[in-house]
This record gives structure tokens, sequence and C-alpha cells, in this order.
């Protein structure tokens, strides 16, 4: 066969199948972000034919993408993870019946699921069984099982993590099952375009073979980022945190220290940033705690916004658990703020270098309460100066580094098919 490096103006006509959350019940996530990125890049600049089925309303209609797309609604009725779960499956299943329709006219060389989630996953494996067309999976993230706490002398196992985290019998089995679900459809794929070497080493362990795993890697849209301006003059917030509103991602465990933040600084304010199935507990959660006024919560909102309001903080604040790469904490920094995060895997590996980024062991409150404190206590010029370095190492990640390493991974996976 002729080596991929020869084959560098081949261009694979590609059939991406996305899903991602109502908007309504969550907003644009790291996983959305990097599909957009590199489709723009994909499409715009590379000239790539690619057709994409996603979920209704789209996320990339809006961004002048110029590609073919079709929409597959799902609607998310009653509350709860059961509920999500349910409409899940629904949208997985009304996906793939439109899909055939979609690949038939299409007639795509590789098919892509540029997410791990099952809703994603059930379908494209169903397409490509169907017709035969090699399948490539980005993985984002998988859950750790070997998170250890300050209740456990030993790792706990995956269904003993998501208990650990506060999840009840039926969710951590439920969210156990989806994980080794999703462990085996990605050993049946041909290919898997990883976030990071630590999901990478997370895949092996998990019995997906070396040979389907490429790493590939995130970045942040400095430029759009650049053009920003804070929302107002001075910080406005002492802390600031983006994420998801679930448990795994330590918005928890940041508010109960938050509480020790106030009784120092009486006047510090924390903004969190997200929407989820778990928001009203979390605002039962700071009511309990009589935080109200000095804990605010702004749910979903545009990435212009987003980096508006993280220009306006003075730190961020990740107490997250599972992550994939990131993606988060590489906005804030872009955004010139030091970041104070739970010190795990990818997190570690993608930002272990930057020294304004300063870690705590997971589930240690003490800790966390200790360092957002001593950062909130440095002086103006001090937080400046960490925020120039933040800024400095931001700069390292490139969207099109990123795209151009996804379209070699497609390359080699279709290569190594036969296809071609």
């Amino acid at each position: 066969m002729v080596k991929i490096e020869k084959r560098k103006n081949f261009i694979p006509s590609i059939f991406a199948i996305f899903f991602h959350p109502n908007p309504k019940i969550t907003a644009l996530g790291g996983a959305e972000k990097r599909f957009i990125e590199t489709l723009k890049i994909f499409c715009n600049k590379k000239n790539l034919k690619i057709t994409v089925l996603e979920s209704n309303p789209s996320f990339s209609e809006e961004r002048g993408i110029k590609c073919k797309k079709y929409q597959v609604s799902c609607s998310v009725k009653g509350k709860g993870w059961l509920s999500a779960y349910f409409n899940w499956i629904v949208w997985a299943i009304k996906a793939s019946i439109k899909g055939v329709s979609v690949v038939r006219l299409a007639k795509p060389e590789i098919i892509l699921a540029p997410n791990n989630t099952l809703p994603n996953l059930f379908p494209a494996i169903f397409l490509s069984f169907i017709f035969h067309t090699p399948l490539v999976v980005t993985v984002h993230h998988l859950d750790n099982p070997s998170i250890k706490t300050e209740n456990k002398a030993k790792d706990c196992s995956l269904y003993g993590c998501y208990r650990c985290l506060g999840y009840s019998r039926l969710v951590s089995l439920t969210k156990a099952f989806a994980f080794y679900l999703t462990i085996f459809l990605l050993k049946k794929v041909k290919g898997v375009i990883a976030v990071s070497k630590f999901t990478a080493k997370n895949l092996e362990n998990n019995g997906v073979l070396p040979s389907k795993i490429l790493v590939s890697g995130n970045a942040v849209n400095l430029d759009l980022i650049d053009k920003v301006t804070p929302c107002s003059q001075g910080k406005v917030y002492d802390g600031i945190f983006v994420g998801r509103i679930a448990k795994e991602k330590g918005v928890f465990d940041l508010v109960k220290i938050w509480k020790e933040v106030v009784m120092v600084k009486r006047d510090a304010k924390l903004l969190i940033i997200g929407s989820g199935l778990e928001l009203p507990f979390l605002k039962e959660k700071i009511s309990s705690l009589g935080l109200e006024g000095k804990v605010l919560l702004h749910g979903k909102c545009s990435d212009f916004e987003l980096y508006s309001l993280l220009k306006s903080s003075k730190i961020f604040i990740f107490p997250s658990v599972f992550e994939g790469w990131g993606l988060a904490v590489a906005e804030a920094l872009a955004c010139s703020l030091p970041v104070v995060a739970y010190d795990i895997p990818a997190l570690r590996e993608n930002f272990g270098k930057c020294q304004s980024v300063f870690f705590i062991r997971p589930k240690n409150l003490r800790e966390l309460s200790l360092m957002v404190l001593e950062l909130l206590n440095l002086s103006r010029k001090e937080l400046v100066r960490l925020g120039e370095k933040s800024r400095s190492f931001s700069r390292k990640f490139s969207w099109e580094t990123v795209a151009e390493k996804d379209l070699e991974a497609l390359r080699l996976f279709l290569k190594t098919s036969g296809k071609n």
C-alpha cells in the first residue's frame, strides 16, 4: 500500500453523526466545541466533502459551516437521569432510521462519530454495519474508576466511585453499565481518535487495541477570545466555574468550600456557569448553606459572553474528577486566569507544566479551600503576573493542528480498512 505520507492530498468523503443534548438541558460543551471547530476547518478551509446528521436544534448551522446537514429532533420530556437516558435511546433509534437514507445519498468512504456517548455510538455502529463502511470515533473522555477519595483508602470500582460522588444506587448502576457498554462498542470500531494520552491509555486498559487508537488533542479559539472584553472594568467575581452541573464536575465540592471562603472573605462572590440535570439540587445546596448572593448561577451562555465573564473574574476553580482533556481549563488560561483544579491524570498531562495551574488532591476540600484563599489574597500585580503565564501557555493549543491530526487519522484508518 502507498504510505500515508504520500497521500497528503487525498480527501475522504465523511459522514458524521453527532448527538448533542437538548440546549434546554445543557449548553455547548467540549465535545460540541471540538466538533464545530474542526468541522469549520474541514469544510471551509480544506473543502472536504462532509455530510452531518445531528440533533435539532443545530449547533453547526448558525456558524456558517459549509456542509450538508440533516437533523433529527430530540424533545426532552420529564425530569431526571432516567428520562434523559430514555430520550437519548429514542434519538439513537430515529437517527439510525434517518441515517439509512442519508448514507445512501452521501455514499461516504468513512463514518465519523465525533463523540463517544451512546447516542452517537449506536446509530454510527448500526450504519457502519449496514453499509460496510469503516467507523472512527472521537473519544473525549472515559470515567476513570481509579479515583481516590478521602473516604476510601483504596481505589473504588467505577460503580463505587459514582456512589462516592453521591449518586443513587440506580443512577450509579446505570452510569457504570453505560461505561462498560461504551467500551464494548469501541472495541468493534475501525479506529479511535483519543483527545489525550491519558484517554488513550484508559482505552487500552479497558481492552481497546492500541493499533486502533491515535491521539489528537484539543484547542481554544484564541482569535475569538482576543476580541472579547471583560463585562466590567474590575474583577466582579472572585471565583468562577464553567462546566456541566454534575457531581463528577466537582461543583458541589466547590459550593461546600465557598462556605469556608466567605467566612474569611465575607464579600467573595463565586459565579457558576453551566446547566444540567442536577441544577435543582445545586440550588438547594446553595440555599441550605446560606450562600444566596455569594454563589451566583448563570446557566448556559454564548462563547462570547463566557469569555467576557471569565475575563471579569480573578481565578478559575475546576474540581472535576473525570476529564479526558480539560477544555474549560484551557479557555480559562486563554482568558488570563490562574486555575485551581483537582490533580487528575488528563489535567496533569495537558497543564502540568503551566506555572499558573495549581493542583489539589481530589476530594480534599480543606486543601481546595486553602488554595483558593491563598490565590484570592494575592495582590492585583501578582494575579496579573499569573494571568500572563496562563495566557502564554494557552498559545500552544491550535485548532489547525488538531484538525490536521484528525484528518491524518481518518486517512490512515481509511487506508488500513482497504477502502482505497
